[in-house]
């Protein structure tokens, strides 16, 4: 960095309010609901919300009343997805989708039904604090942030994993697929919003050794292992004025989880890693 440059990033004006940042992790964002009853509980609450995939869906529920009395809805949806998963799964199932060239393992009804019956609002724009969703666009890999339109469609475009389930034709006429694939931690957007804190809530699976690989992980380790180099790279971007409260699970609980009966348990886990978090950083 030149030194004009590093004179004008010193010296720049400091942000305002405090941004939550959502990431996605399919299962494991079940793990964000309990670090999230964890933060209110300490006094910290949100001015705006950023959220990708599962943490999308976390994100706008919050979004629409940041308060711990509206976590219970939150808690209630997972709980539905521990007993009835939202994506139904099969290897032989899975396999036979691929040979009739299906576009997703899942038609993506399930999850669309879970979200439709939960949604606090019809249209994002309707949150109480400001809600931005990220998007992939199919036809040009670029990252599309929305801030309003139907949320149910958004949702399911933001959560929609390729492969896995089916992309979302949007208003923009492209079809969406999962807004974690480009940056499943979006630090930069975030810090575009120019925040004087940011507290994110980091549930994205970690790499898989070889001996629990599966076909499916092995599939999606390209798309994975794209978004963590970009995800190492905004860490860096973040300036050193802007405070960070970082939120995540333990190392050694890794992998592509789709198993939805363990929703609860990461409830549990997730607000036991923040609460150990926020003792070691009392001054965030």
């Amino acid at each position: 960095m030149g030194r004009f440059a590093a004179l004008r990033q010193r010296f720049r004006p400091r942000g305002e309010g405090t941004i939550f940042v959502l990431s996605g992790g399919a299962v494991r964002g079940a793990a964000q609901v309990g670090m999230l009853r964890a933060v209110l509980e300490h006094g910290i609450v949100p001015d705006q919300v950023v959220g990708v995939s599962a943490g999308a869906l976390n994100g706008l529920v919050l979004a629409s009343d940041p308060t711990l009395e509206r976590l219970s809805l939150l808690e209630e949806v997972w709980a539905q997805a521990a007993e009835k998963s939202p994506i139904r799964g099969s290897v032989l199932r899975n396999i036979a989708a691929i040979i009739r060239g299906q576009p997703s393992f899942d038609n993506g009804e399930r999850l669309r039904e879970l979200i439709a019956d939960n949604v606090p609002v019809d249209d994002i724009s309707q949150t109480k604090i400001p809600f931005h969703l990220a998007t992939t666009a199919a036809s040009t890999g670029r990252h599309v942030w929305w801030q309003e339109g139907p949320s149910v469609d958004l949702l399911c475009a933001s959560a929609a994993m390729p492969g896995v389930l089916p992309a979302v034709e949007l208003s923009d006429g492209d079809l969406h697929i999962d807004g974690g694939v480009v940056s499943n931690i979006p630090l930069r957007y975030a810090l575009s919003l120019e925040p004087a804190r940011l507290v994110v809530f980091d549930v994205a699976a970690r790499f898989l050794p070889p001996e629990k690989q599966t076909a499916l992980s092995v599939m999606m380790t390209g798309f994975r292992a794209a978004a963590a180099e970009l995800t190492r790279q905004q860490w860096r971007d973040v300036p050193a004025w802007c405070s960070v409260l970082h939120l995540r699970l333990p190392l050694d609980n890794p992998g592509i989880d789709d198993d939805f009966n363990d929703a609860p348990k990461l409830m549990e886990l997730g607000y036991a890693e923040a609460q150990d978090t926020l003792a070691q950083q009392e001054d965030f």
